[in-house]
């Protein structure tokens, strides 16, 4: 098995990691924390979890601080990830855009398989259906990419407002769309009828699905030209652009925050308050949050060495992202609900956040040493097989010319 990950095809094998942006490792791994500290309470308390102003401390920060913030970090690095795909592919194979429909293909197999058997807060499947509309953009300029980012920037800030009227009779907990990752009812104390309310609460999540895949492509576009922009490659270069950002979304953040904690405080639901800046607020703060959280990592990433020796563990979980996703709904369903530990009804919120970080320290410690050995992780090397199968690649051709253009 060793041999196998480690002599793949020279024409298909990973970014050697000299060749790697390891920046975007750390990114991603510090995603895969947050993705950890939010799931595990939609895992453990989710009927709690969604209502504004009840719980205690920790339920609160994990609201406030992470709810809506890192899948949308792990959107713009999964647009990202397309273009530095595409650009490589394009070297090596005749039909870039076909390798990557198959990429996709296997991904949503991944997510349906993840969404049945594990637990339904996936989040590859709309990775898999919002992926496939990127093939359409992968050679627009970056000024293209900006001005379709706006639009949907509009769309999913104004998307609250229309669905608030339109269901303007729901009050509070009985918002459709609130109980998508409710997966096993109290009954289901067996992991064989877990998989059965899976499967009929699937269709629950058609609900939220335009919208979500609308803030997903929106952050996919945005990862989309901060590449072609260049702020990835000569970081150090960037440097005033990334203290830009900073400043410029630390406002942001802060303003969004502040209307969080007023609605927290106030006991209101931003959904359905009736307050149009408050329903705003709570829509812009995931992509605040999102920006805040890249450009700080960025900020440390680029001033200080020592800090950005610690921080090069985390991007060991970035480049097992897929596994560590994977993994981590087996391990949260599995302490969580009915049919394992059943510590979701036992464990106060500090409990959860205390095993989430638990959770994260040991894929580092497992990540860490599985790379020491391997190329790929588990996961990724069965995606990459997947991927290229039998394909022959052609003699590399040149890169198309992206970065810097208007």
């Amino acid at each position: 098995m060793a041999e196998q990950y480690r002599a793949a095809d020279s024409n298909t094998q990973p970014l050697a990691v000299t060749e790697r942006l390891h920046f975007l490792d750390v990114a991603r791994g510090f995603a895969m924390l947050g993705i950890i500290l939010v799931n595990y309470f939609l895992i453990a308390i989710p009927s709690r979890f969604f209502m504004q102003g009840e719980g205690d401390v920790w339920n609160s920060v994990v609201q406030l601080f992470a709810e809506g913030k890192f899948y949308p970090l792990f959107s713009f690095l999964f647009g990202v990830g397309f273009i530095i795909f595409m650009e490589r592919a394009h070297q090596r194979f005749e039909s870039p855009r076909l390798l990557f429909a198959r990429r996709l293909t296997f991904l949503l197999v991944f997510g349906l398989l993840h969404i049945t058997l594990i637990w339904s807060g996936d989040i590859l499947t709309y990775y898999a259906v919002a992926g496939f509309v990127l093939l359409l953009f992968y050679q627009c300029r970056p000024r293209t990419l900006l001005i379709w980012s706006g639009v949907l920037m509009l769309v999913h800030l104004l998307m609250p407002l229309a669905m608030m009227f339109s269901f303007s009779s729901f009050k509070g907990k009985d918002f459709p769309g609130k109980d998508i990752f409710l997966q096993p009812k109290p009954g289901a104390d067996s992991y064989l009828a877990s998989v059965g309310d899976r499967i009929t609460g699937t269709l629950g999540k058609l609900a939220t699905s335009p919208s979500m895949v609308l803030s997903m492509l929106l952050m996919f576009f945005l990862g989309m030209y901060f590449f072609k922009k260049g702020y990835f490659r000569d970081m150090e270069s960037k440097t005033r652009q990334w203290t830009q950002l900073w400043i410029y979304s630390a406002c942001a953040f802060a303003i969004t925050l502040a209307g969080n904690i007023i609605s927290t405080l106030s006991g209101q639901d931003m959904w359905m308050s009736g307050n149009n800046v408050f329903t705003f607020l709570n829509q812009l703060s995931g992509i605040a949050g999102c920006m805040f959280y890249l450009s700080t990592l960025a900020m440390l990433y680029l001033y200080s060495t020592k800090l950005r020796k610690v921080m090069m563990l985390m991007a060991q979980v970035g480049r097992m992202s897929l596994t560590c996703y994977l993994l981590h709904s087996v391990i949260g369903t599995f302490l969580f609900l009915d049919y394992g530990f059943g510590l979701g009804k036992q464990l106060q919120p500090v409990g959860i956040v205390a095993i989430s970080f638990g959770v994260y320290a040991f894929f580092i410690v497992f990540s860490t040493l599985w790379l020491r050995r391997f190329r790929l992780g588990p996961m990724e090397w069965l995606w990459r097989r997947l991927t290229y199968g039998s394909l022959k690649a052609s003699a590399p051709k040149a890169i198309p010319v992206s970065n810097g253009q208007k």
